[in-house]
């Protein structure tokens, strides 16, 4: 809950910085410049730092402060530490020696000028991926320990920094200020969760040993585990090489609408899954294979009895979200109506990017990296064949449903493996539950609808005010329907929402 609360907050200083983002510069070329030019930088990060610590190291460092205790374990983190500034500048160098042949691969379909825009903005942050790897490593130790706050507030300061990099930063560098504002916002996200790590006991050590077994363990479970991430951002250079191709501001209506649709997938989605990550391991650790299942199953059930409602929430106020979030300053009508139009493709994908995070944590808790990879490799080709068949008579709408249908494939196919690996899951249980959910959410659609268009006849939807009272009057409604169905069709879930809500009243 700590990790989902901060997740929310930093979603919406993510919604604030894009809807600023958006008001200064709208649809055009800037913004497609300046999300292009995040794509390497990103590329390095997930696949040079992600890797390792998402799948392998804190598997690794739980297993070995265990039978081995602190200091042993410091020392593996110094190895990793030192081992990775290293490997880190000499790749990120050579990245910035490259850059404009790199800005081509990534958005071909650019002008020369918008080129050189993007090689300028690319070169400043390949700063983040060196303070992000610090960062994550601090973050992966901090979730070992499962200390978790400082760790779910560091992503807000990374958009804090973004948005003073677009107030007071772009008037004094042009657009330049956008990249420097990203660097601030990684060095604040750095900067935050260094002090815990260092009060656990973690003293730094200019020193790398290539021959610690836990260095070489973590490598041989990355290697696999960089495999499937590299497969995912082909996906997202492909879809981004192929957006460069159409209408100019499809590249910045697509990552505006991701980043609209990504803030539920956060909360309910990957704070679940990194929160359980440390006890799943711990359970395989201590081959408690009953305990594992019972954790997956319930954390599972949590997530869909959360996400499945704000799926159809997302879908029932598209319009009302993305008018809210960006439509202001230079970012038009046509601009909001194609972004809404893509955030309602989508929707189709949010309970399975949402659940695929859980499941792909489960195998790396088992130590099993290649079968995500596999699943993602398959993911790749189904996005790719999608996308190229779509575009024709969808547009940049047409990549939006071809990652929601590659997403459905991946997580169906994860839960099929997992089960098979655990001996079996309670299938039949989980998908009365489905059962349950689904239905209380269609009749909290139907609350929802009518409170909309009522709402319509007393407010005045073509203002801010207007259209927000609408909004979180239909928003209020269709929650409470919910929490009452599903209280009726006495689904456990609703506990998890209702018992803080009693207890915050009892305090007052």
């Amino acid at each position: 809950m700590v990790l989902a609360v901060a997740s929310l907050v930093s979603r919406l200083f993510g919604l604030i910085r894009d809807r600023t983002l958006a008001t200064h510069f709208g649809a055009g070329d800037i913004l497609d410049s300046y999300f292009a030019a995040f794509k390497i930088p990103d590329l390095i990060f997930n696949l040079l730092i992600l890797g390792a610590l998402s799948s392998a190291f804190i598997p690794v460092f739980v297993e070995y402060v265990r039978r081995n205790g602190k200091e042993e374990a410091w020392s593996l983190v110094n190895s990793l530490v030192n081992f990775g500034i290293v490997v880190l500048t000499g790749t990120l160098l050579l990245i910035a020696i490259f850059a404009p042949y790199l800005a081509k691969f990534v958005a071909p379909g650019f002008e020369p000028d918008k080129l050189m825009m993007v090689a300028n903005l690319m070169r400043v942050m390949l700063l983040s991926p060196l303070f992000f790897g610090l960062s994550n490593l601090a973050g992966g130790i901090l979730n070992s320990f499962k200390n978790f706050i400082v760790y779910a507030i560091a992503p807000i300061l990374y958009n804090v920094g973004i948005i003073g990099g677009v107030i007071f930063l772009v008037p004094q560098f042009g657009y330049m200020g956008l990249a420097y504002g990203v660097v601030l916002g990684a060095f604040l996200h750095m900067l935050i969760q260094l002090p815990s790590v260092f009060a656990l006991g973690y003293r730094y050590r200019m020193r790398i040993d290539l021959k610690h077994p836990a260095l070489r363990q973590i490598a041989a479970l990355m290697i696999p585990r960089t495999m499937g991430i590299a497969a995912q951002q082909v996906t997202v250079l492909v879809n981004t090489v192929i957006a460069s191709t159409l209408a100019v501001g499809s590249i910045a209506v697509l990552n505006l609408a991701d980043n609209i649709y990504s803030l539920p997938v956060s909360i309910f989605g990957i704070s679940f899954a990194v929160a359980v990550f440390p006890t799943l391991a711990e359970r395989y650790t201590l081959k408690q294979v009953g305990e594992f299942k019972k954790d997956f199953v319930q954390t599972l059930r949590q997530i869909l009895y959360l996400i499945i409602p704000m799926t159809m929430v997302y879908w029932l106020l598209r319009a009302q979200i993305v008018r809210l979030v960006l439509g202001a300053g230079q970012f038009g009508w046509e601009d909001t109506r194609f972004t809404i139009s893509v955030l309602a493709f989508m929707t189709i994908g949010m309970a399975a990017h949402a659940v695929v995070p859980l499941l792909a944590r489960s195998f790396y808790a088992l130590q099993d990296t290649k079968t995500p990879f596999l699943t993602s490799l398959v993911t790749l080709i189904i996005d790719i064949v999608a996308a190229l068949l779509l575009i024709t008579y969808l547009k940049v709408v047409g990549l939006a449903l071809a990652i929601s249908i590659a997403a459905l494939v991946n997580a169906i196919t994860l839960f099929w493996i997992l089960s098979l690996r655990l001996g079996g899951l309670p299938v039949k249980q989980l998908w009365n539950a489905v059962v349950k959910i689904v239905g209380s959410s269609i009749v909290m659609g139907a609350m929802g609808y009518g409170t909309l268009q009522a709402a319509s006849w007393v407010v005045d939807t073509h203002t801010f005010v207007g259209l927000l009272t609408q909004t979180l009057a239909a928003i209020v409604v269709a929650g409470l329907t919910y929490l009452a169905v599903t209280r009726r069709l006495g689904l456990p879930e609703v506990k998890m929402v209702l018992r803080p809500m009693s207890l915050l009243l009892r305090k007052e």
